[in-house]
């Protein structure tokens, strides 16, 4: 997290110097925010689920709704990460851990993170701890930016540990004002999306319990949520006061499921077949622990005693279709293709608007080679999985296999911007301009992302 923490300062350098009382322009600070983000998505492991992204966008909904008027489109991504963990970056971006997701009891738990998350956007407290930063440039810009350079490495870390931590962590620490109003604001948008209120004070005291401000390893990046007994007092009294007007219906079986997804793909999947294969001993009929183990056998690529594990799941929850969209992964991990064909066709017949179920049935039909069929589902998600490397990646090769190559090369080097390769995403762009023909509008955004040198819009 550090290395986030160091380039979030030295990037707020390259902004022009507004007036000392001015705070970022919401143009300035969405700018600022596309370029860490470029750099996040360099440096760290995103989680791709797209179920589980499309989960926090339908709580981000929720929230957005009653949130009122606001600057920037807010965008949520999980961090493979297994501290408790939570920040928002400038222009509306928000980081939620897995290790934050995996540890909630409920929906409204992480609705509360989210919640105050967003508040802190909304009431530009980002913007105006960034200007705080700014004024320290010439203190301990030049060291930071040392330190970013020499990498990694003990004597990187030596020096902005012991000439910056301090500093920055001042500059871009909350107030304890704007704390205050962010839980204000944040309690209001929970209770009007129909949320417990009471879930604030639950997850804070679950991160406090897990030290999420006390790492060894140094400052954390944009302290968000310092629990001291005086705030958890306010926030008690803020929660007797609240009501929910109305309650979110709530499926605490679908958010366990989510959170075993986040284990099996952000932990060793050995590791987990053995733990889970323990805890059967104990309690052999529980069927989240075969679950469990079927998503980690299959991760590790057992695939008959996955599908076997996964099967006993569905017959034991067979109301619960999502169980069979996990088992149609396996089948189409496994190389199973017409088996997976038939689980999917037959779960988006009742569920037509399922992300995943149709990214899923997209790479079958293109396994299968049936391109046509693929196509279309390809083209009818290029907005909700836009964030996705993969997904432009196999798009990519489904265009190329068309015959399409200026498409195929714009969708490559969409997949290499999103992994961070500037340079390689660049070279498409070019391939691209060379194969679309003259006419085409695609050619216009193209020219554009290249002669920009910021990152390309969201």
């Amino acid at each position: 997290m550090r290395k986030f923490f160091l380039l979030f300062f030295s990037l707020s350098l390259l902004l022009p110097r507004p007036p000392v009382l001015a705070i970022l322009s919401p143009e300035e600070e969405a700018k600022l925010g596309r370029k860490i983000l470029t750099q996040i998505r360099a440096k760290a492991e995103l989680v791709q689920d797209p179920e589980v992204i499309e989960y926090l966008n339908r709580i981000g909904k929720r929230l957005l709704a009653v949130a009122g008027p606001r600057y920037f489109p807010f965008k949520f991504y999980v961090l493979k990460d297994s501290s408790l963990n939570a920040f928002a970056l400038p222009g509306g971006y928000i980081f939620f851990t897995s290790g934050l997701i995996e540890e909630v009891d409920r929906e409204d738990e992480l609705a509360a993170v989210m919640a105050h998350e967003i508040a802190h956007v909304q009431a530009r407290h980002v913007a105006r701890r960034l200007e705080a930063l700014k004024r320290l440039q010439i203190a301990v810009g030049a060291v930071t930016l040392a330190g970013l350079l020499l990498g990694g490495g003990k004597a990187g870390n030596a020096i902005a540990v012991t000439s910056t931590s301090l500093a920055i962590t001042r500059a871009l620490a909350y107030s304890r004002a704007e704390e205050e109003e962010a839980d204000r604001m944040g309690f209001e948008y929970l209770v009007r999306a129909g949320y417990d209120p009471s879930a604030f004070l639950s997850i804070l005291n679950k991160i406090a319990r897990h030290r999420w401000l006390l790492t060894e390893t140094g400052p954390n990046y944009l302290l968000t949520h310092p629990a001291p007994p005086e705030r958890i007092t306010y926030l008690e009294t803020l929660a007797s006061r609240y009501r929910p007007r109305r309650r979110v219906p709530e499926d605490p079986l679908y958010l366990r499921r989510l959170q075993v997804r986040l284990k099996v793909e952000t932990h060793d999947p050995g590791t987990l077949v053995v733990r889970y294969r323990e805890a059967l001993k104990m309690t052999p009929e529980d069927p989240l622990l075969h679950y469990g183990l079927g998503m980690a056998l299959a991760r590790a690529r057992f695939f008959r005693e996955a599908i076997e594990e996964l099967g006993k799941v569905v017959r034991a929850y067979p109301k619960r279709d999502y169980f069979r969209l996990d088992l149609a992964e396996v089948y189409f991990s496994a190389g199973y293709y017409r088996e997976a064909r038939g689980l999917l066709e037959d779960y988006l017949r009742r569920h037509p608007e399922a992300v995943r179920a149709r990214w899923l049935l997209a790479r079958t039909y293109q396994e299968l080679r049936l391109n046509t069929k693929a196509l279309v589902l390809f083209s009818g998600l290029a907005k909700k999985l836009d964030d996705l490397p993969d997904f432009h990646y196999y798009y990519g090769r489904l265009l190329s296999d068309l015959g399409r190559e200026g498409r195929s090369h714009y969708q490559f080097a969409r997949y290499f911007f999103l992994k961070g390769d500037l340079k390689v995403a660049n070279y498409h762009y070019r391939k691209a301009l060379k194969y679309l023909p003259p006419d085409d509008p695609l050619r216009k955004e193209i020219r554009d992302k290249l002669s920009s040198s910021s990152p390309e819009r969201s």
